[in-house]
């Protein structure tokens, strides 16, 4: 009876040890493998180039990736949008940012609509008086018809204008949107790159000069801005296309986008780089309306 007794109680302990280390074995801290922050992660390198105006907010978000995602090393270039669109067509780098639709014959480009950009007219800080204009106002500055402020309601002050390369996408929505046909005027200097810095610059030094440029550089340039046929550049006015200078900003890439590339396309439509557009002044695609966006589509 004695020995039967020492067996159960022998049986009960290994019983009891099996449990513990069972228990131990499925224990999930300490050294488990971790499981990695963002699943989505790939590495490589790549390089997106184009618009200067969608710059800022791709160098914001390519930053913020590259925080998450050890192993990605993206490169943000500039210029201008017909750059962008070119070199992402001969294959020299694998996004191309514009502000524009890519160009007939880019047949094999796939476009990746990423955000919406404002855009701003900005003048001199020695026009004063002077903080709307309408839309045949701006047309007969930029045809040249119209050559001194005092004529606006501004002082006597010759107008200059700040202009922007073809290749610039802002200068294309500018056409488009607001004088609806090119520009016949020339600004006070050919400008050899395609810079929105460049513009703000020419426009905070040069007395009387007007231009025009992303609205994020614009505002913190601290020049005036002006409102556009009552319609100041804010959120809401973009949203349902009231103010019509702003434009649709792409992400192109040679076919399908893959590896680093789709990644980062993808994150570009995350919470995250959300509030780098907001921070930014640009405007989530999905915040606008639908007939905004119609608005903006090639004809």
């Amino acid at each position: 009876m004695l020995k039967q007794w020492r067996i159960i109680c022998i049986s009960f302990v290994l019983m009891a040890l099996s449990i513990f280390i069972v228990a131990c074995g499925s224990d999930t801290g300490g050294s488990s493998t971790p499981t990695p922050a963002n699943s989505a992660c790939a590495t490589g390198t790549i390089t997106a180039a184009g618009s200067t105006a969608l710059a800022p907010l791709a160098q914001a978000v390519a930053k913020d990736y590259q925080s998450q995602c050890q192993g990605a090393n993206i490169t943000v270039n500039l210029g201008g949008s017909g750059s962008g669109l070119s070199q992402v067509e001969a294959g020299n780098i694998q996004i191309g940012n514009s502000d524009i639709f890519k160009k007939a014959g880019q047949d094999d480009l796939v476009d990746h609509q990423v955000a919406v950009v404002v855009f701003d007219l900005i003048i001199n800080s020695k026009v004063t008086g002077v903080t709307n204009l309408t839309t045949d106002q701006i047309k007969g500055i930029y045809s040249g018809k119209t050559t001194n402020w005092k004529d606006l309601g501004g002082p006597d002050l010759k107008i200059v204008v700040v202009s922007r390369p073809a290749s610039s996408g802002t200068r294309a929505t500018f056409q488009q949107y607001i004088l609806g046909g090119p520009e016949t005027i020339a600004g006070p200097s050919n400008l050899t790159s395609d810079s929105t810095s460049t513009v703000v610059t020419n426009v905070q030094q040069t007395d009387g000069a007007i231009g025009y440029a992303a609205s994020g550089a614009a505002k913190a340039s601290g020049l005036i801005v002006l409102s556009i046929d009552g319609n100041a550049p804010t959120a809401d006015m973009v949203k349902n296309n009231t103010y019509k200078f702003w434009n649709i900003e792409h992400m192109y890439t040679k076919g399908e986008a893959t590896g680093l590339a789709k990644s980062f396309i993808d994150f570009m439509g995350t919470s995250e780089a959300k509030q780098e557009a907001t921070k930014l002044d640009f405007i989530a695609i999905a915040d606008m309306t639908q007939d905004a966006i119609q608005a903006h589509q090639p004809k």
